[in-house]
């Protein structure tokens, strides 16, 4: 299984990208740097709108080919300081000149995916729930309002 070394990268390491041009942002806790994929089926506008930020959520809701996957490993430069993936992955830190590095490998990207797979599942329920809690207060106190009309002229004055 090969192991890649990924730079940490934090808020201030973001900012100075962005003030290179460079275009980064992070999917499931793992930066990209996708400023020479603008030609993105999204187009420019959606990288300039998740520019520096948390994509994650948008990247789950579009669903995206096992293909795209494959390709985004091109544009992997750094896993976020303080994600969740930083913090499993916390005891193969390495730190040279100031500079910090986490060991990350296909296995970790198999187990963030299944888990960045999950959890849009949960929110569906969650969802669904709230809507079958939801009640139409006055439907139903129309509907209580029709029965009893209808009770008392069919049992009650006949």
């Amino acid at each position: 299984m090969a192991v890649k070394i990924l730079k940490v990268i934090d808020d201030r390491d973001l900012q100075k990208l962005q003030n290179e041009s460079k275009c980064c942002i992070i999917v499931n806790g793992l930066v990209f740097d996708v400023t020479s994929f603008y030609e993105h089926p999204g187009g420019y506008d959606l990288f300039k709108e998740y520019e520096g930020k948390d994509a994650t959520a948008a990247f789950n809701e579009i669903g995206h080919s096992v293909n795209a996957k494959k390709l985004m490993k091109n544009y992997l430069i750094g896993i976020m300081k303080n994600s969740d993936r930083y913090k499993n992955k916390i005891n193969t830190r390495m730190v040279e000149d100031k500079v910090e590095y986490i060991e990350y490998s296909a296995q970790d990207e198999e187990e963030g995916e299944e888990t960045a797979a999950i959890k849009p599942e949960l929110d569906q329920t969650k969802d669904k729930v709230a809507d079958a809690e939801k009640v139409n207060y006055p439907m139903v106190s129309l509907i209580i309002l029709l029965f009893s009309i209808a009770y008392y002229y069919l049992f009650l004055k006949g």
